[in-house]
């Protein structure tokens, strides 16, 4: 008799198991990533550091000249103008210029940036911002641009030459940023002439 209701507790046990739902075990773990390496970004919000190592030179030149000669000469009056006299005059005139403008500037520094968008080929457009005082002077500096996952380290650096369509703008405020200014008068004197 034991027997038996050990057989129909079995039986009705498996039945029962049978008849349940299937439950599925989910990992804690769901960014299939590594353990033994760092993601590399490419989603939004994700994390890289450019290195901007830029050096930009530029030379403009511009020479004019112009000169104009006028000749001319009245002949005597006649008739009711006979009071006026032959005369000439004549005048010259000549203007040259010349004009050189050279720029050059360098940048070394590391910015970190956050992917903003992922573009259906997989790139990303990147933006970061870094803000730097020192003493009186304030430093702003933007940069964004289009980055390929491929140009991206292991480390998620990648090198501004191989940053698509970059902008850098840099904006200063404080005590160097006046200095460099004209003054208000020749502000003026510049829209003016």
């Amino acid at each position: 008799m034991k027997l038996i209701k050990t057989m129909s507790v079995i039986l009705i046990l498996s039945v029962m198991a049978s008849a349940a739902p299937h439950a599925a075990a989910d990992s804690l773990w769901t960014d299939n990533s590594s353990l033994f390496s760092d993601r590399k970004a490419g989603r939004i919000g994700d994390i890289l550091m450019v290195k901007v190592n830029e050096k930009f030179s530029d030379t403009d030149e511009g020479k004019t000249s112009s000169s104009k000669d006028t000749d001319e000469d009245i002949k005597a009056g006649f008739g009711i103008l006979s009071f006026l006299r032959a005369f000439g005059f004549g005048s010259s005139s000549k203007t040259s210029g010349n004009t050189k403008v050279e720029r050059t500037k360098k940048m070394n520094m590391q910015l970190s940036c956050i992917v903003t968008d992922v573009l259906p080929n997989g790139n990303m457009v990147i933006q970061g911002e870094r803000s730097m005082l020192s003493g009186a002077e304030k430093m702003n500096v933007t940069y964004s641009g289009v980055v390929s996952p491929r140009d991206v380290a292991h480390n998620n650096v990648v090198d501004s030459s191989r940053v698509a369509n970059a902008e850098i703008i840099v904006n200063g405020k404080g005590i160097i940023s006046r200095a460099q200014r004209p003054g208000l008068i020749n502000q003026i004197l510049q829209a003016i002439f």
